[in-house]
């Protein structure tokens, strides 16, 4: 598993960093919420994929909308799935 931190300017260098996986590729960011298409363009998702964040145990994952925004906790897990593959 490849470790890749975005190149984001930090704006207080002693922001807590918060860790995130998309695709299984591990980010770490400072921001405490980002919207769908933020987590899209951070893990280079292609547009019209549709972006589910992975619920541990026995319920579904939960798709996430472009423009929704998800309060991020450090271990979340997102991934894509190409439209033509849902359902």
């Amino acid at each position: 598993m490849s470790i890749h931190t975005p190149a984001v300017e930090l704006e207080d260098a002693h922001a807590p960093t918060i860790s995130i996986f998309i695709n299984d590729t591990h980010y770490k960011v400072t921001e405490r919420t980002l919207t769908g298409a933020q987590i899209a363009t951070l893990g280079g998702v292609p547009d019209g994929n549709q972006i589910f964040l992975e619920v541990p145990g026995p319920g579904e994952d939960r798709p996430v909308g472009r423009d929704e925004p998800i309060e991020l906790k450090s271990g979340m897990r997102f991934y894509d799935v190409p439209a033509g593959n849902l359902g």
